[in-house]
């Protein structure tokens, strides 16, 4: 009775080691399947709503009715309260004389301007605008969605309405260990996932350009995009170039009003001298 008793345990025993050992192995072999492009837009997406602040380098193209701009300019945000302030040190165009620089800061629905070469025009260091007096079609809304344009979870979330990312291979970027992708989408099906300030301002960018963005994205192994590569064409005559690089995610930045007494306030924007 015993050893019929031992006999049956052992049989069973094996039979348990069997199957264990046999689901083992298929898990060992199978594993977690990698994360497909689609699914790391989403994951980055994700991960850019958290973030707090960020700072990044762009530099930005176009050619419009024979006309090249081109400038490069520091940004530094924060999302949440959408509060940002970007630097340009200059601008280029085809024309000999040159923007010799400006810096914007927009706090809420108020917007700073200090360029240099406007100082001796108003008498003061700042011209104050208030951005909901702002129409489309205004100029001044071009530069506010500009300002905007670097906001990763907003490009990130354009990104994905692609039907053809793809991954092209690890890649150095910054200093971090990224994955590039690339892919194009069309810029009303992406306008769609944004919500109505950034789909009105993003309008603004896109709207003189062609109905398709091809794009390059480098996504570091925290789902945070590192750098930014944006093409938008429409035939030769019109071009959009647009490259954002950050550097830091997560750290104190400093964005404050200029003092009152620097800034001379306007009521319309069409008062900025020409």
């Amino acid at each position: 009775m015993k050893a019929g008793r031992y006999g049956a345990g052992a049989a069973g025993l094996l039979l348990l080691v069997s199957l264990v050992g046999c689901t083992g192995k298929g898990t060992a072999s199978s594993g977690p399947r990698p994360a497909t492009p689609q699914q790391v837009l989403d994951k980055a997406v994700k991960r850019l709503r958290a973030v707090t602040t960020y700072q990044a380098s762009i530099a930005l193209s176009t050619r419009m009715r024979g006309k090249s701009d081109h400038l490069d300019g520091e940004v530094a945000s924060r999302p949440k309260d959408r509060a940002v302030q970007f630097d340009i040190p200059y601008t280029i165009d085809d024309s000999a004389a040159d923007d010799a620089g400006s810096t914007q800061i927009l706090l809420g629905d108020r917007l700073y301007i200090k360029n240099y070469n406007l100082v001796e025009v108003v008498h003061k260091q700042w011209i104050g605008l208030a951005v909901s007096r702002l129409k489309p079609d205004d100029p001044v809304m071009l530069l506010v969605a500009t300002m905007h344009q670097s906001d990763p979870l907003t490009q990130a979330t354009m990104l994905t309405a692609s039907k053809d990312v793809h991954a092209v291979g690890r890649e150095t970027t910054g200093g971090k260990s990224t994955t590039r992708y690339q892919g194009t989408f069309v810029v009303a099906e992406a306008l769609a996932k944004l919500d109505a300030p950034a789909r009105a301002e993003e309008q603004v960018l896109h709207k003189p350009f062609g109905p398709t963005v091809n794009f390059d994205v480098w996504i570091d192994d925290q789902q945070l995009i590192r750098q930014l590569s944006l093409v938008n064409r429409d035939g030769t005559k019109r071009r959009l170039n647009a490259t954002m690089t950050y550097s830091t995610f997560d750290t104190p930045v400093s964005i404050t009003a200029p003092p009152p007494k620097d800034v001379k306030n306007l009521n319309d924007p069409k008062d900025i001298p020409a």
